[in-house]
């Protein structure tokens, strides 16, 4: 038993490293065995089947030793991807609260969106995307509607299933309704991320958006008793501020 232990040791000693040489001839021609002899005269070569080859010493430009590793290596199982899930996803959100337009009324303010982009940047979940969104604004009894064409981005702060997360949006919102037209359009949240597995994930934030505009205004001008309504449009900014609930899949 002891013999054999060492037979199969020896073994694997000479197969992980076998000392071989390169022996590089005048003509550029290049021999890789063991050197058997090699003196002013002759270099004669041993190949790894055992077969030897003669050269005249002055043909021969340089012998180099390598070790030559055939030692069988152990695959290695592939490192997984952080991101275990697809990495497009969808991102559908409802958003409410309240608008307020600068030197006019106060009201309310509901609205949705729904996205389309990349989980990860990278190995990071970071969520990119653009899409498509809709907001109603009710101020002073009228009703806006916007549509905005819009960049996402949402960052969460850590890995793991909770995490708070910082979102922005940027695009332009076309005014629908025949009492406004559109302008640029802008949101800004913060809130909480819970991540249901890889694929999935709910975000509640709160948010803030700025939409331009310019909206219908009303002026009476009374000449000689007699009061006439004239319609012009002013540029005005709806501030909204609100919760947002995100769910991407």
């Amino acid at each position: 038993m002891f013999k054999r232990l060492v037979f199969i040791g020896l073994l694997m000693a000479a197969v992980t490293a076998v000392q071989a040489s390169v022996i590089t001839l005048r003509s550029g021609q290049q021999i890789k065995g063991e050197v058997v002899v090699s003196n002013d005269e002759v270099v004669i070569v041993k190949n790894s089947a055992g077969a030897r080859f003669q050269y005249p010493a002055a043909e021969v430009v340089s012998i180099t030793d390598e070790e030559v590793e055939t030692e069988q290596k152990v695959a290695e199982a592939p490192k997984a991807d952080k991101p275990q899930g697809k990495r497009m996803t969808f991102l559908i959100a409802l958003t409410g609260g309240g608008a307020v337009v600068p030197q006019d009324h106060a009201g309310g303010h509901i609205g949705g969106e729904l996205l389309i982009g990349s989980r990860y940047i990278g190995r990071k979940e970071i969520f990119l995307g653009g899409g498509i969104g809709v907001h109603g604004m009710f101020v002073d009894g009228k009703t806006y509607t916007f549509l905005p064409l819009q960049i996402a981005l949402k960052v969460p702060f850590l890995e793991g299933k909770h995490s708070p997360v910082f979102g922005a949006n940027i695009g332009y919102g076309f005014g629908v309704s025949r009492n406004c037209s559109g302008g640029i359009y802008s949101a800004l949240e913060l809130g909480y991320r819970y991540a249901f597995s890889t694929r999935s994930s709910l975000l509640v934030a709160a948010r803030t958006q700025f939409q331009q505009a310019k909206i219908d205004a009303v002026e009476t001008i009374t000449d000689d008793g007699v009061s006439t309504d004239y319609v012009s449009r002013i540029g005005r900014s709806f501030v909204t501020i609100g919760v947002h609930l995100a769910l991407t899949f």
